[in-house]
């Protein structure tokens, strides 16, 4: 959480680095955006941090049927979360062990093969992305075989 915070002050100042459009990604809704996340575990990246580590993502979180959450990133102790879908197109998180307990962190999830992409909503429209480069985090399915360019799974 850590670094998402940070993330969350730098996102304004994001570059087009990290293109999601490489092939002809759709926004996942309802059921199919429920099971993708349902008793799943993702190994994501944020787009600030793409590529800084080893490992080649910056978190693991496992989504539990129940809603909740396991969060971890890359050495940091085990944080427990919430997750729901709203509005049956976006996924919404919330920490309650951090800093600001009650905030939630909404995205839009496209799918580009076995990749997924996160949006901010501030980062959309009413037909999609704003622009395709400023996904906040992508991630792959653990166990999935998915892989997003060089850097996540």
């Amino acid at each position: 959480m850590r670094k998402f915070a940070i993330f969350l002050l730098f996102s304004p100042l994001l570059s087009t680095i990290g293109h999601a459009q490489d092939a002809n990604p759709h926004q996942l809704k309802g059921e199919e955006l429920r099971a993708v996340f349902t008793d799943t575990t993702i190994l994501s990246e944020y787009q600030i941090f793409k590529g800084m580590h080893k490992k080649g993502y910056d978190f693991i979180e496992h989504h539990n049927a129940d809603g909740t959450t396991h969060y971890t990133e890359n050495g940091a102790p085990l944080e427990q979360g919430l997750w729901k879908i709203i509005g049956g197109d976006r996924i919404c998180y919330q920490y309650p062990a951090s800093p600001v307990p009650n905030q939630k962190h909404c995205f839009f999830i496209f799918q580009d093969g076995k990749c997924y992409y996160n949006f901010a909503l501030q980062n959309m429209t009413p037909s999609g992305p704003k622009n395709w480069d400023h996904w906040w985090a992508r991630f792959v399915r653990k166990g999935d075989g998915g892989q997003c360019g060089n850097s996540v799974g």
